[in-house]
């Protein structure tokens, strides 16, 4: 199947969608606030600000942003051919109850076998984040039954990113740091999703005409100590990873993955209903980091504002070089 398809959001998922839907022979519009800092030939950019505009009516929708019931149903399901959503892996809840949001109060969650979509999710309501996205995923559900279609990933990256992790390395590359300190002996794994992967899963269950909740990770899930080891060869330099055997010593160590118990995302019902992975183990994350690598940024504040609100400074190297002064 091909049709009209709209994609709502022009971050990285909406720039690795927009791709993804074209190279398949979809007729792709992009609706978003602003214009993009990228292009696409082929693509159609409109202006779309949600309660100011008419939503879109396509054979496919694609939201990017839908963050609670509100944001889906302002769609009528009588103009739109299927409603695909992204929500989070954050939802699950782990055989003791926990979840990543509430980690302060009960501890972290463990998902060391990789949770599937059987695995429970905390309920609908407007406390969290992830409360108010299964909120989401509920109302799109109601609305459109089997027409709705839902993707949990798990911590995204690529290209446009504006919550991109590596930066936490990739900076501190940048500023010529000769020593990364690494909590949990920087064994932590906080499983990854490449934006592209996304994109070709929508595309998969669009033309497979399949609803229902859909977990997609990569194939392989890296430490985080693989993952600045990744930063290391993209940069061609060589750094000394200090690991701490335990949790973070205040900000020092702590990186944006870093977890006392592997989260990982089981992604076999994609695969069942056909995706197969853009590229092999580590490829893609590279691309996102020669990305970030590539483009510069006035503020780093202002370009990834969901890392500037982090509750503690990633970039404190005061406290890291008293650390050392300490321990080395």
């Amino acid at each position: 199947m091909t049709g009209t398809v709209a994609i709502i959001g022009a971050g990285q998922i909406g720039y690795a969608a927009s791709h993804a839907f074209l190279h398949a022979g979809w007729d792709v519009r992009l609706l978003a606030r602003s214009a993009p800092p990228w292009s696409i030939k082929g693509v159609r950019f409109e202006n779309y600000v949600a309660g100011e505009h008419t939503p879109p009516s396509a054979d496919v929708v694609l939201d990017t942003i839908a963050y609670d019931a509100d944001d889906v149903e302002r769609y009528d399901p009588g103009a739109v051919g299927r409603l695909i959503t992204i929500s989070s892996a954050s939802v699950y809840v782990d055989y003791e109850g926990r979840t990543l949001e509430s980690a302060a109060e009960t501890g972290f969650p463990d998902f060391a076998l990789g949770v599937d979509e059987e695995g429970p999710t905390v309920l609908p309501g407007p406390q969290t984040y992830s409360t108010r996205k299964v909120r989401m995923e509920q109302k799109a559900r109601e609305m459109f039954d089997r027409r709705s279609t839902n993707i949990r990933p798990g911590a995204i990256y690529g290209p446009w990113c504006r919550h991109p992790r590596e930066w936490w390395f990739v900076n501190r590359f940048k500023d010529r740091r000769r020593i990364i300190p690494l909590a949990f002996e920087g064994q932590s794994q906080f499983h990854i999703t490449d934006a592209n992967d996304i994109g070709s899963l929508a595309v998969t269950l669009s033309n497979a005409e399949l609803g229902g909740h859909f977990n997609i990770a990569d194939e392989y899930a890296p430490t985080v100590k693989e993952i600045g080891e990744t930063v290391s060869e993209a940069f061609g330099k060589r750094v000394r990873f200090y690991l701490l055997e335990g949790p973070p010593v205040g900000t020092v160590g702590r990186t944006p993955w870093s977890l006392p118990y592997p989260f990982k995302i089981a992604s076999l019902k994609a695969l069942d209903a056909g995706f197969r992975y853009t590229a092999p183990p580590f490829s893609g994350l590279f691309a996102s980091i020669e990305w970030l690598r590539a483009h510069r940024f006035d503020d780093w504040r202002t370009a990834f504002p969901v890392m500037a609100g982090y509750p503690f400074d990633p970039f404190d190297y005061a406290a890291e070089d008293r650390f050392f002064d300490e321990h080395m």
